[in-house]
């Protein structure tokens, strides 16, 4: 009863402040990126060109970092949303969040940019910018999206097991036999302290995932091509006749920025973070950033509003109850995995839940990487038991805290984004000059 008390509360207060936060940070982000890439670029960088081996690291450990189970997950869930609320055409979140990408990811791009030529981590320029007690709560990233990911991981394994077996598990079983083995897995491999076999796996497993999951895809397409034309119908219609929530901006619009900002990670400073990891000059960074920023944007938002959609109209996938409530998690999840099935066979539910798992885990993983990032002047041994009581707090409220975390990261979306991106908007208006080309070169003379 807490619990669901907890998650009602945090969903009234995400549903008053993301109308209100969303057309701040379209505006303010959009400025800050105009100034960025129209002046700072060009006074304060030099002319970059993109470097395979400065394009894995990074690239591998964003894009493992971004595409995590909310690629699916978080989309379904919006979408059930959406429906719930009146929105007969749930393809509308799909065009009015690659609008919004249109904005956002030059936000991605800037936020590279910026933060590679200040040399620094969101949460010490935020620290500098605005408060140092405000970097602390990036950290809050590990807890928000690692819960979202053991959840994620958890649903996968109990649709499985009850739509394929017939085995149904309580919630103690999925915590002691589905959790607990991914916490352990996880926990051995940070463990074990070796950056390199941290990367191999990073590069390793978001690889696959991807390959797999478009390969999935492309067949999935070429199987339905007679559905694409309802498909583009229903954005339009959608766009035509949107559900408004307040102050009359579009539910879908609202919900499909969410999932951009979730699932691209877009002004969270993980793009940040993970141009730390390389040598590459500003420009070149900002340019790789952009890489995993539109693959996740296309995975999670077109193939997986496309798949839904064609469920919905096949039968194959219930986004509601029967009483017009949001249907749950893993009755979304096992609908969307027999409308794989449906269409390309065993096939697609292998290559659905391996994409679903992987891409859980790298995001777990990832998640190392940056709390390394965010607390760099600790002990190697202080960082690592930081992050595994982080993991093991959000695998648990998982489980056991029904929807809370759901609710709490697209809570948690606000709160990061705005302060990081309000952040870099002071950057770019008071104290980019120092770093001037023009600066660099007097002091090199002097």
């Amino acid at each position: 009863d807490i619990l669901l008390q907890v998650e009602h509360l945090i969903t009234k207060v995400s549903d008053a402040i993301w109308p209100v936060f969303l057309p701040f940070i379209l505006v303010v982000g959009a400025i800050m990126a105009v100034r960025s890439i129209v002046i700072i670029q060009k006074k304060a960088t030099e002319p970059a060109k993109l470097n395979i081996k400065n394009v894995i690291g990074p690239a591998s450990i964003s894009l493992g970092a971004m595409i995590g189970t909310g690629a699916i997950i978080g989309v379904l869930g919006a979408l059930s949303k959406l429906s719930a609320n009146g929105q007969a055409n749930i393809e509308a979140m799909a065009i009015w969040a690659l609008i919004g990408s249109l904005i956002m990811l030059p936000v991605s791009y800037s936020e590279t940019l910026n933060s590679k030529i200040m040399g620094k981590t969101p949460k010490e320029y935020i620290g500098d910018l605005i408060n140092p007690k405000l970097g602390i709560f990036v950290a809050l990233a590990v807890f928000g999206f690692g819960g979202f990911q053991f959840s994620g991981i958890d649903s996968v394994a109990a649709t499985i097991l009850n739509n394929k077996f017939g085995i149904e598990l309580s919630l103690v079983q999925r915590y002691l036999f589905i959790v607990i083995p991914v916490i352990l897995v996880v926990g051995a491999l940070v463990l074990s302290k070796k950056h390199e076999l941290f990367m191999g796996a990073m590069t390793y497993m978001i690889g696959t995932a991807v390959a797999g999951y478009f390969i999935f895809f492309t067949i999935f397409v070429v199987k339905t091509y007679d559905y694409i034309p309802t498909f583009f119908q229903g954005m339009i219609e959608g766009m035509k006749n949107p559900v408004n929530a307040m102050m009359g901006v579009p539910l879908g619009f609202i919900l499909g920025m969410q999932k951009v900002i979730q699932t691209a990670e877009t002004g969270l400073g993980a793009l940040a973070m993970a141009a730390q990891e390389s040598d590459s000059k500003p420009r070149e960074a900002a340019m790789i950033s952009l890489i995993p920023t539109a693959v996740t944007i296309f995975v999670s938002i077109v193939v997986t509003s496309y798949i839904a959609s064609y469920g919905v109209e096949v039968g194959t996938l219930a986004l509601l109850n029967t009483d017009g409530t949001a249907a749950d998690t893993v009755t979304r999840l096992g609908g969307y995995f027999n409308t794989a099935e449906h269409v390309v066979g065993i096939f697609g539910l292998v290559v659905l839940s391996t994409f679903t798992v992987l891409s859980a885990l790298t995001t777990i993983l990832g998640s190392f990487y940056y709390t390394t990032k965010l607390f760099k002047n600790n002990s190697v041994n202080k960082n690592i038991a930081i992050y595994l009581v982080l993991i093991i707090s959000a695998g648990t409220l998982a489980v056991f805290g029904a929807n809370v975390v759901f609710e709490a990261v697209d809570l948690l979306l606000f709160v990061l984004s705005g302060i990081n991106v309000s952040a870099l908007a002071i950057f770019t208006f008071k104290h980019w000059e120092v770093y001037k080309l023009s600066n660099k070169k007097e002091k090199i003379v002097a």
